[in-house]
């Protein structure tokens, strides 16, 4: 007795096609993605740290200078408010574009310096990973199922 099995794989070959086609250009995955960075980043000032932990106090220099301790990164709005996010057709990004006097104070501010702690605001909370995670595969079923 001899079995023999058929295969219509016309369907399969055509989402594969359109998979690598919206491989090529995910733009609209990576404008969302952009957008889930960047709130990333804001949660982080919401919160005042990062997934790592909370940001290390101010010195006491700066808390009498400023006349308090809190919000920290945040006591003009200058630096919150500079964050900003961008995308193409196979990236996305969220960060500080613009510098203050041509010096990169975010990048001191984020790694710190001899003579300041780091203080990590550019960064990606475990809440917004599982949504950049959901929000791809949304996409692929999306493509997949045409």
């Amino acid at each position: 007795m001899r079995f023999r099995i058929a295969l219509d794989d016309a369907d399969a070959v055509a989402a594969l096609g359109r998979l690598i086609r919206a491989g090529t250009d995910m733009r609209p995955l990576m404008r969302t993605l952009a957008a889930t960075l960047e709130d990333s980043v804001a949660e982080s000032f919401a919160r005042e740290g990062s997934p790592k932990g909370p940001w290390a106090p101010l010195a006491k220099s700066t808390v009498r200078r400023r006349g308090s301790a809190r919000p920290i990164l945040q006591h003009t709005g200058q630096l919150r408010h500079s964050v900003t996010s961008d995308h193409g057709p196979d990236w996305a990004l969220a960060g500080v574009l613009k510098s203050d006097r041509g010096r990169n104070v975010a990048a001191f501010l984020q790694q710190g310096t001899s003579r300041m702690p780091a203080r990590p605001f550019l960064a990606l909370w475990p809440e917004h990973a599982d949504d950049v995670a959901h929000q791809t595969v949304e996409f692929i079923r999306r493509v997949w199922r045409g």
